[in-house]
């Protein structure tokens, strides 16, 4: 994770983007056969490249057996939400969702990483609390993720996302229900973050980062930049390659995004 950083292009971004694009790694080509075999034809080469590559963390001994069922899990998981047709449905209270959880995606960065913009300050929690259980807000959210993926194209197989915030504590009560949000993500959607900002974070946000920063996982948090300032975030999203165009007006950008 870093802070109010203005980072230039370098080496390191360009090597974690061309993997992308390029064959595996020949000593992560045996987790992808395995992925493949384990899950058959729904299995599509992109989930077996994610899932091939995405517990390189893990000890030798331990990670075939935990990539194999993670694969499985989230093959089952994915038939069980029906995620492959989820696009063409229209969800219960789906207009009561967007209005609680504004979003909107803003375009692609310079590299084709589909840009996702989330306003957390006006996410509505009363309502998601009082209208919505957790199950139906992970189906919306599922949805949404899916709609990303669906214009992601073979040389780029992540997104960004950038999130709009002024959280300022975070209740017991708030933090077992998002949860599970957060999970979505990390555990069904594996290798699909690019990076995350998170914009208009204040001074005190920094306590509540503490308890939430614990919820997720170390390869996720290390993706997730944190700016005080719209002015600072533009500054640094700009030089690692996202034009002013998909940045919306909100945060000093061209993209008319709804605000």
């Amino acid at each position: 994770m870093s802070t109010d950083l203005s980072c230039q292009h370098n080496e390191a971004d360009a090597i974690m983007l061309l993997e992308e694009s390029l064959p595996l790694d020949p000593l992560d080509q045996p987790y992808y056969d395995a992925v493949a075999d384990a899950c058959g034809s729904d299995a599509s080469p992109v989930f077996c490249m994610r899932l091939a590559r995405a517990y390189r963390s893990e000890k030798k001994a331990v990670r075939m057996g935990k990539t194999v069922a993670e694969a499985k899990k989230v093959m089952e998981w994915r038939l069980e939400h029906r995620a492959d047709t989820i696009l063409g449905v229209e969800l219960d209270k789906t207009h009561l969702f967007r209005q609680s959880w504004p979003t909107a995606l803003c375009g692609e960065d310079y590299y084709g990483h589909v840009v996702s913009v989330e306003r957390a300050v006006d996410i509505d929690l009363a309502t998601f609390q009082s209208k919505f259980t957790v199950n139906e807000v992970l189906v919306h959210r599922l949805q949404h993720l899916e709609r990303i993926q669906a214009q992601y194209d073979q040389t780029c197989m992540s997104h960004v996302i950038v999130l709009i915030s002024r959280v300022t504590h975070l209740t017991p009560t708030v933090i077992g229900y998002i949860q599970p949000l957060f999970a979505l993500g990390q555990q069904y959607y594996p290798e699909s973050l690019f990076r995350m900002y998170l914009v208009n974070a204040p001074f005190v946000f920094w306590g509540a980062w503490k308890v939430l920063s614990a919820l997720i996982d170390p390869d996720t948090r290390d993706k997730i930049q944190i700016f005080t300032s719209p002015a600072k975030f533009c500054t640094a999203a700009q030089a690692q390659g996202i034009p002013l165009t998909s940045i919306p007006t909100s945060l000093g950008g061209l993209h008319a995004a709804p605000t």
